[in-house]
């Protein structure tokens, strides 16, 4: 576990020398946050519903927290398969799953704490007082950070699939519009239709991202306890595929040498 940590805290450190990267993440989260605002200020002034603003604003907050601190594990994955990297890491003490992984939790978990400590207060700034008390704040925020590194295993099961395919480019777009959609990543799925809702709540999305920010405007135990056992079961599924992947992947460098 040693090892495991010394690889957080170089990743760590890396990413937060990496402010060019930092910046235009907190320039796009600001954007994002002020035309949004701007949209739903002027919605909840032509309905009855006064505090959509309030609720959709902190809801996109905690969202785009999961969304923008993704580090791409997918395309490194592919990189080190392709080019057999993997290989040289096969035999030695440590491994290159959790190498990887650890890596990308290192490099999520710098952007993650900067968007949050900027996003925050700009969004106080935008709403007020937000829709859950502030003793509910830590839970939120570690859901949404536990949320991160569950999406950090999904795109890892992304860049294993590097087995079967010769480019994982449009799959991994793919996932990262049906979390738009089906996650709710932009707008709360309890806006769309009910035949809409049924079909997310198939989809480790549902888990992900939805029942995970909802707890900014809809907090309760039941609702925390519903996504925490909905994200280990969709945990121990994509895990059991990168396991079969991984026995595979290694199997095939030890037969043909890479």
């Amino acid at each position: 576990m040693t090892k495991y940590w010394h690889l957080f805290l170089i990743s760590f450190k890396h990413s937060w020398s990496n402010k060019a990267n930092l910046s235009g993440q907190l320039v796009f989260l600001f954007i994002l946050l002020f035309i949004y605002n701007r949209l739903w200020v002027v919605i909840a002034a032509d309905s009855s519903t006064s505090n959509l603003n309030q609720t959709f604003i902190w809801y996109l907050l905690f969202a785009e927290m999961i969304i923008l601190s993704n580090p791409k594990i997918d395309r490194v994955l592919f990189d080190d398969i392709r080019s057999g990297t993997m290989a040289y890491y096969i035999n030695k003490p440590i491994s290159f799953f959790f190498m990887r992984y650890i890596e990308a939790v290192g490099n999520m978990s710098v952007s993650f704490l900067i968007l949050g400590g900027f996003g925050t207060p700009i969004t106080i700034l935008f709403t007020g007082h937000p829709p859950f008390e502030w003793w509910q704040f830590p839970i939120i925020f570690t859901m949404c950070y536990i949320s991160s590194c569950i999406n950090i295993i999904m795109y890892t099961a992304v860049g294993m699939c590097s087995l079967w395919l010769a480019s994982i480019r449009t799959l991994a777009m793919a996932i990262e519009r049906l979390a738009f959609t089906l996650g709710g990543a932009i707008f709360p799925l309890s806006i769309y239709p009910e035949w809409f809702i049924n079909i997310a709540q198939w989809t480790p999305f549902y888990s992900f991202y939805y029942l995970t920010v909802k707890l900014v405007y809809d907090f309760s135990f039941a609702n925390l306890f519903q996504a925490i056992c909905l994200n280990t079961f969709w945990i121990l599924l994509i895990g059991f595929f990168i396991n079969i992947a991984y026995h595979k992947l290694t199997k095939r460098i030890n037969v043909y040498g890479g």
